[in-house]
């Protein structure tokens, strides 16, 4: 059985990059956030702590790859990208 690390294909940052985006912290998130810090890019993780049961419930669940410095953004892909790109779209028209 093949772990994790072992799976995951090599990821070539740009070289003037200076952040990621990490949406979810599974397992191989985790590793390519590793990798990620390892090439001097800061974290921005994207996870609300939890998901929804399906009889309504929120179950939480404690993040694991968050290391100083990174930045943790506790909502949804959707509700975070689409916040994400208005932000940007106002930084570019200023």
């Amino acid at each position: 059985m093949r772990r994790y690390d072992q799976r995951i294909p090599p990821v070539t940052f740009h070289p003037d990059a200076k952040a990621l985006v990490v949406i979810g912290l599974h397992a191989d998130r985790r590793w390519v956030a590793k990798r990620a810090r390892a090439a001097g890019l800061k974290g921005f993780l994207v996870d609300p702590e939890g998901f929804p049961r399906p009889d309504g419930t929120w179950f939480d669940y404690p993040l694991e790859a968050p290391q100083t410095g990174d930045v943790v953004v506790r909502q949804t892909a959707a509700h975070a990208i689409s916040h994400l790109e208005s932000l940007l779209n106002i930084n570019a028209n200023a």
